[in-house]
């Protein structure tokens, strides 16, 4: 006699899973209470943000809507959801992270609620999720605040793949502008989402089964999706356009298409690697040229191997092709065609691609437990393993967790596990000209451009160094030479401003000052630095807007108010009492 399992066993399964996932993720990211912000992204995304910094408000929403000038992305919900941590947190990092690893977690029960709902196997849906929740390539996403984008844009992601369930279980509009508004949210929280279509898509023929008529059944899948297709193409236009108007994509005189597509094979073929195997892992991963030749022809083999396999059992298992296909094309975004960043990989990018990969795992492991005749050893023997790899995420995933403890940590960390990596240098660098260890930070900035000559931040870096020693010469020469690198690099312009200030020469730092703020509207410090030099001009009356400007932003910002209070009491800017009055309300 066969046993089945009732509608109500079923259901408590669920609730005990979800409650299992979600043990698994608090005990992973535990120790994420106690790692401090990042000074890697964090200042501009949160810690040196006037917008950020003063809070929720209807500007700020409006600012997170409209702004294109900030971190070379326009993702209006992260602001909102990084604006909400301030209001609730303020500087408290536990807060944002703890926001992130809910964002994670609920991300993961939605792919668990929606995989289970398209295919009715809990237990495959379940692993998929727990991989996904656990994994330690995903702790970048998770522990760093500035990635806030990436388990934003996942948890809208999963969100529209369970109302897509909903959806292809019984069509109508309601149910498909669910879909819609999913897929929207996703794409304001990271643009990475635009492949969500192309996914639906591959869903559609296993497991939803919506592809069965053939030809006409895969065009009037591709219609029905015409509006997200639509979508996604306005998001990576506008994407596009915003990075390259912050300067951020890699121009094909620097890297040449050819060099792009062996980085790209390459990159599938190590985040492969990494799933399988993932130790070593960085926050940054340099780009230093073209692999080796044998490298290089391993990894083309190794991709028409999987997609050979793919598509010989795509009639019988057709969750192989299903998943690698995924993986493949959801990872285009990043893979490098469109470079930014000088990044050969990012453990970030694989958030969202190995859910392929996870279902090609969860159901092969299925199926070798179906197909043997010692299938109760073989099912013994396959559920050990699975869960002996967990154990090994969970405490790889607590290790690594650690390791994003504070800058220093991290960036130490990736110094071991990376070559001639200049971007760990210099964010050691300038950890330690914060924390006062002048010779150490210039010994990393050195290092740096030794490496990387051609590493405007290390310049920039390193004349702000030699500035604040009083070294104004050869500071201005470094500045200088940030700027023949990058002649619209805003912080190397403000600095070399600051030094011609310190040399009394003020024709010379108003034009910087000036062309500076042509590219960063919104920058306190630049704005007051202006005005001093204005003031100092004798351009009193602009002077004061700029350092009124600057206020705004800024509100606590102690010099600026000390600098306005002198020239208005001075009485040469604005001599009106009412004026010198609304200074003290202010």
């Amino acid at each position: 006699m066969k046993i089945g399992i009732s509608i109500a066993d079923t259901a408590r399964l669920k609730i005990l899973i979800g409650i299992g996932l979600s043990i698994l993720v608090l005990v992973c990211y535990r120790g994420v209470v106690e790692n401090d912000f990042i000074r890697f992204d964090d200042p501009q995304y949160v810690m040196e943000n006037p917008r950020v910094q003063r809070g929720l408000s209807g500007e700020a929403v409006v600012w997170a809507f409209t702004t294109t000038s900030h971190v070379s992305n326009w993702h209006p919900l992260t602001w909102l959801s990084l604006l909400l941590d301030r209001e609730l947190f303020g500087m408290n990092p536990a807060g944002y992270h703890w926001t992130s690893v809910l964002l994670h977690l609920f991300g993961g029960l939605l792919l668990f609620a929606a995989l289970n709902r398209m295919t009715a196997s809990l237990w495959q849906s379940g692993l998929v999720a727990a991989l996904f929740l656990i994994h330690p390539l995903h702790v970048e996403s998770v522990a760093w605040v500035a990635e806030r984008k990436d388990v934003l844009s996942g948890l809208f992601w999963m969100t529209g793949l369970w109302c897509y369930a909903r959806y292809a279980e019984r069509p109508g509009l309601v149910r498909y502008l669910w879909v819609v508004l999913s897929f929207v949210c996703g794409l304001l929280s990271k643009p990475m989402a635009v492949t969500f279509p192309f996914v639906l898509l591959l869903l559609d023929w296993w497991p939803l089964g919506r592809a069965a008529g053939g030809k006409a059944s895969w065009i009037r899948l591709v219609w029905e999706k015409t509006p997200l297709f639509l979508l996604s193409a306005a998001g990576s236009v506008i994407t596009f356009l915003v990075q390259r108007k912050d300067h951020a994509v890699v121009p094909l005189s620097a890297i040449s298409l050819d060099d792009r597509l062996a980085n790209a094979v390459m990159s599938y073929a190590a985040y492969l690697g990494k799933t399988l195997w993932p130790a070593g892992l960085s926050i940054f991963y340099p780009y230093h040229g073209p692999p080796p030749l044998g490298h290089l022809l391993s990894a083309v083999a190794l991709i028409i191997l999987i997609t050979g396999i793919s598509v010989l059992l795509s009639n019988r298992r057709p969750y192989l092709l299903v998943g690698w296909l995924w993986y493949l094309g959801t990872l285009v975004p990043v893979i490098g065609l469109v470079q930014v960043g000088s990044q050969a990989i990012a453990d970030r990018y694989t958030y969202l691609p190995l859910v392929g990969v996870f279902i090609m795992a969860a159901w092969g492991a299925r199926d070798l437990l179906g197909g043997s005749r010692g299938r109760r050893a073989i099912r013994g023997f396959v559920s050990a393993a699975v869960m002996v790899i967990l154990v090994i995420l969970v405490v790889l995933t607590q290790i690594q967790v650690g390791h994003w403890k504070d800058n220093s940590t991290l960036f130490r960390h990736a110094l071991r596990n990376t070559e001639r990596n200049f971007m760990a240098h210099q964010i050691l660098a300038e950890g330690m000209a914060k924390a006062g260890d002048l010779a150490g930070a210039e010994k990393h900035h050195r290092e740096a451009i030794r490496i990387k000559p051609a590493f405007k931040q290390a310049y920039n870096g390193l004349g702000y160094l030699q500035m604040i020693r009083g070294k104004q010469d050869e500071a201005g020469t470094l500045l200088e030479k940030a700027l023949q690198i990058d002649p619209t690099y805003v912080q190397a312009m403000k600095n070399l401003g600051d030094v011609r200030m310190r040399q009394g020469r003020i024709e010379k730092a108003i034009p910087l000052y000036r062309k500076a703020l042509e590219h960063e509207e919104e920058d306190p410090e630049l704005l007051n630095n202006y005005g001093v030099a204005l003031y100092f001009k004798g351009e009193k009356e602009e002077a004061v807007l700029k350092i009124r400007a600057a206020l705004r932003l800024k509100p606590d910002y102690a010099e600026a108010r000390d600098n306005l209070r002198k020239i208005l009491e001075s009485g040469e800017a604005i001599e009106s009492k009412e004026e010198q009055g609304r200074l003290q309300t202010e």
